[in-house]
């Protein structure tokens, strides 16, 4: 088994886990990284997505990001395993979700993760891909 098939296994196993529990979409991505051994980069609402209303990533070893998206409806949540390649796009959020709130109120955000989406979108990491794992989160 590949190293990142391994870390998506980990993570698909993660999100099940914390699915029925009582807990928002961030506390959630929270309690995924924390039970998958990586580090919550952020979690940001995405405005003007026709799919995805959340999305968060995780830092794994190895150069390894998992992204989890919640879909329109709050009901379905995907997760994928990219790689390092993606880091001049989760780099923008990682620093917005650093700030303060006060600092985070007065910069959008929504473009650096509307431009994650598209780049995992083109990737064929997202929606409607095989790499796409869907489990209700």
């Amino acid at each position: 088994m590949a190293v990142d098939e391994l870390d998506l296994m980990v993570l698909r196993l993660a999100v099940e886990s914390v699915r029925s529990l009582s807990l928002s979409f961030a506390e959630k991505a929270a309690e995924v990284a924390t039970r998958s051994r990586g580090i919550l980069l952020f979690d940001v609402r995405v405005d003007g997505d026709a799919e995805v209303q959340r999305v968060a990533a995780i830092r794994y070893q190895g150069d390894q990001i998992g992204v989890l998206a919640l879909d329109r409806q709050g009901l379905v949540t995907h997760q994928c395993i990219v790689n390092g390649t993606f880091s001049h796009f989760t780099t923008p959020l990682e620093n917005w979700h650093s700030m303060p709130l006060s600092m985070q109120a007065k910069i959008d955000a929504n473009g650096h993760a509307s431009l994650f989406l598209g780049a995992l979108r083109n990737a064929g990491h997202l929606l409607g891909s095989y790499h796409l794992a869907r489990m209700h989160l």
